[in-house]
């Protein structure tokens, strides 16, 4: 995954902008995501690459976070995130707000 990739998926779990994904962080964005994950497995995926072991993940630590939820859950990951960026697509175009795109938003 290319550097900017990787800081915009971590931005995406880094609910509170603090330069860390805590576990709460990632059990509600992995959940947002349809992907359930017990809190004693989370606890140990953290514990695992928490290099400096202050109980988050950094973006330093998260590539190989990302990379073992991609290993188990790839494959919904990828089409729930290919929705969500039609969605922002949709969204940064459709000017009245009702969740379609048409002429008058391209006119604008």
């Amino acid at each position: 995954m290319q550097p900017t990739e990787l800081k915009r998926v971590f931005q995406m779990f880094d609910r509170n902008g603090d330069g860390r994904i805590s576990k709460e962080e990632l059990s509600h964005s992995l959940e947002n995501l349809g992907i359930f994950i017990p809190d004693q497995e989370l606890f140990n995926m953290i514990n695992k690459i928490d290099v400096d072991g202050d109980g988050c993940v950094d973006i330093d630590e998260f590539g190989e976070l990302y990379q073992s939820i991609m290993d188990e859950f790839g494959e919904l990951y990828q089409s729930i995130m290919d929705e969500w960026d039609c969605t922002r697509m949709i969204t940064k175009v459709d000017v009245d707000g009702d969740g379609m795109v048409n002429y008058k938003n391209f006119k604008g």
